[in-house]
């Protein structure tokens, strides 16, 4: 078999059909190296919010990184970058624990959004869990927040900063950053950005700024990890294609060699990490370091058992498959008009997108 353009436009057209994105672009990574693009109504270089891209692209991409030069370390004790962490078990949260989400955070941040940021900020630090930190998997922003400020405080540099050093300009991503409307290098035109939905929170439409509440809050004080990029197909095709060579994209090196072996195998199952996994015996908690592995949800069947990738909830996904040496990144307005009550539509695309893809390899 081979990759079948006609068969994924199809896939497209019948999704808007279905109503669950009008506007998408869709890219491919093949075997061979080569890069596809198919759109739907815009243009391929069109700049969508990432929604929770952004934790894997940059935040923990950059983390792991760090991990891999011997400047941090899954180890590392987070009230030692954060102080101000008040909460019960303060210290024994660890930066692994940020990268797996396995901190009992039961607190959805959109709860927060109507609290001005140093207050959403603060109720993170004096949260109260009700297990201990490794007892349980639990997907959600405030790790992805609080890595970032890890970064940060690290650093001296914002997440802005960090991705245009690390990724942004030596891949040549020339369309990806926060603030697409007024940063001072490469500001995006308003007509370039796919709007993400007509908001009640905000009571306007929502183009160009972030579109998940809290970190539009949080924005206030700096670009938070857990959500808040803009970017394009074509860029984050070209960090997929380095992450999968292991670092390398063209024949240059970006990130430290090891990053795929972390990001395309259990953490729990991992050998230097086992000190870490005994409350997670009999789980059958699956992710990797800071990328999602091996989840059928939104991958689909298709793929192997290293397969890594991530959602967005604006209607972004990447699946990128080490094994088959092959990727597929999507960008739609699967929020536009309005959210749905749940991802279940935009899962099953994803799902069937996957498998109509790598099947065909």
């Amino acid at each position: 078999m081979a990759f079948d353009e006609d068969k994924i436009q199809a896939l497209l057209c019948g999704a808007e059909s279905a109503g669950v994105f009008n506007r998408a672009v869709v890219g491919f990574i093949l075997p061979d190296g080569s890069r596809k693009v198919l759109t739907l109504h815009t243009a391929e270089d069109s700049v969508f919010d990432i929604a929770s891209l952004t934790k894997v692209c940059p935040t923990s991409t950059l983390a792991l990184d760090f991990i891999l030069q011997g400047k941090l370390s899954v180890d590392t004790k987070v009230v030692d970058y954060i102080p101000e962490l008040e909460t019960n078990y303060r210290e024994d949260i660890r930066i692994f624990h940020l990268l797996t989400h396995s901190l009992d955070y039961r607190v959805p941040m959109k709860t927060l959004r109507e609290l001005p940021p140093q207050e959403i900020l603060h109720a993170l630090f004096t949260y109260q869990f009700a297990k201990a930190p490794g007892a349980d998997f639990n997907y959600g922003n405030p790790a992805s927040v609080l890595l970032g400020m890890i970064l940060n405080r690290l650093t001296g540099k914002s997440l802005q900063e960090l991705g245009e050093e690390t990724f942004f300009k030596p891949l040549q991503m020339n369309r990806s950053g926060w603030d697409p409307l007024t940063r001072a290098a490469n500001a995006i035109a308003k007509e370039d950005i796919v709007p993400t939905e007509i908001c009640s929170f905000r009571g306007r439409e929502i183009q160009g700024e972030i579109h998940d509440e809290s970190a539009w809050v949080l924005r206030q004080l700096f670009p938070v990890g857990s959500a808040g990029m803009f970017s394009t197909v074509p860029d984050l095709l070209r960090f997929v294609q380095m992450v999968l060579n292991d670092g390398v994209l063209e024949g240059k090196r970006i990130i430290s060699s090891g990053v795929l072996n972390l990001v395309s195998h259990n953490a729990f199952e991992l050998p230097e990490y086992r000190a870490f996994t005994t409350a997670y015996e009999g789980t059958g908690a699956c992710t990797a370091l800071g990328w999602e592995l091996n989840s059928s949800k939104f991958m689909g069947t298709k793929c192997s058992p290293r397969t890594f990738g991530k959602t967005g909830f604006t209607g972004a996904s990447i699946v990128a498959d080490p094994q088959a040496g092959a990727a597929v990144v999507l960008l739609s307005n699967f929020t536009y008009p309005h959210r749905e009550p749940n991802a279940d539509r935009i899962h099953a695309f994803r799902a069937t997108l996957a498998d109509a893809f790598f099947s065909s390899l």
